[in-house]
């Protein structure tokens, strides 16, 4: 057999081939190697664009020649080859950031004094710098309803939550917001920008509020300074009035505690000695009645007796006038 020119690669040159003009041809082996080549690269072309994987905590959008399709989850999943995939992490926490804007992260930031400004409900005017965090919950409203990737609507967005915050700086007092109220600024301005974006269906989720940063401008900053160097004299004096006025009322109570246990120890000694007078008066009044000229007698001893006990006794012999003797009687001696 002739392969060469089984193949169409022409023939073997012999010495009597006689030749011949004729019409050049493409070889019928080369359509055929050229459809089969062509062939597969749609099919590599199709398997390979057939397929797509949707990474955790993502959300995908399927588009085919514009048209939005629908929304797929993470996982592996089929489509026609000419369907088109946008992936979006909705897991990530983005920012938007106002009155101090990151130009370098950790390292140089720009300070926006006008987007700083704002007015309380007293009519005072602060400087705020503050960052709402936010992830996107609903990619085909956030994508193909508002397109907030767009510079345009993305400072749209943004400048609807800028809105919001400073309606909520505008409710609250000044002194408030310097003090003790960034955290219920905070909540309150994430609840309301939370509303609105689920309002208008933005695809939004707000993830927090947060405030870098509250000062009064720096042409107030002198008597701002003045201003609580005499709040914190003023606390400072109420604190030492509070302490001592403290101070003093225990000590007051106390005194008065020790003489109320003074006065209820006396009030029980004069109860007990009355008690014990009582008691010996009716024994007393049952033996007068018994034998009264005993009971007097024996009274007046005893009376006498006390009486003696407080005396200096002397006595003096009436004869001479001479002899002394100084001592105590013997009362017991008389008694019956």
């Amino acid at each position: 057999m002739d392969f060469p020119r089984f193949f169409g690669f022409g023939g073997s040159n012999r010495p009597d081939d006689v030749w011949e003009e004729r019409p050049k041809r493409l070889p019928g082996f080369n359509l055929m190697f050229v459809a089969a080549v062509f062939a597969a690269a749609v099919v590599l072309f199709c398997a390979t664009n057939s397929f797509y994987t949707v990474p955790l905590g993502s959300q995908a959008l399927l588009f085919r020649f514009g048209r939005y399709l629908g929304t797929e989850e993470q996982g592996l999943h089929f489509k026609a080859p000419w369907t088109e995939v946008v992936k979006f992490d909705v897991q990530e926490i983005r920012r938007f950031e106002f009155g101090e804007r990151t130009e370098t992260p950790g390292q140089s930031y720009f300070q926006d004094e006008n987007e700083q400004k704002m007015v309380t409900s007293d009519s005072k005017i602060l400087l705020i710098s503050w960052v709402a965090q936010w992830r996107i919950s609903d990619p085909y409203q956030y994508f193909v309803v508002n397109n907030v990737e767009s510079a345009n609507n993305y400072r749209l967005i943004s400048g609807l939550a800028e809105a919001d915050f400073r309606k909520e700086v505008a409710s609250m007092k000044y002194e408030d917001i310097l003090t003790t109220g960034k955290v219920a600024l905070s909540a309150n301005a994430k609840t309301r920008i939370t509303n609105t974006y689920k309002q208008l269906g933005v695809g939004i989720a707000i993830v927090d509020v947060l405030i870098s940063e509250v000062k009064v401008p720096p042409s107030v900053q002198a008597s701002y300074n003045d201003v609580e160097t005499a709040k914190q004299a003023k606390t400072s004096a109420i604190n030492e009035a509070e302490a001592y006025a403290n101070k003093t009322i225990e000590e007051a109570k106390g005194r008065a505690q020790v003489a109320m246990n003074n006065a209820e120890a006396y009030k029980v000694n004069k109860i007990a000695d009355a008690t014990a007078v009582s008691s010996r008066l009716e024994s007393l009044n049952e033996m007068y009645i018994m034998n009264p000229e005993l009971v007097r007698t024996n009274l007046w001893y005893e009376n006498i007796e006390d009486v003696l006990k407080r005396l200096n006794i002397v006595f003096v012999d009436g004869e001479t006038g001479s002899n002394i003797f100084l001592g105590e009687v013997p009362i017991s001696a008389g008694k019956q």
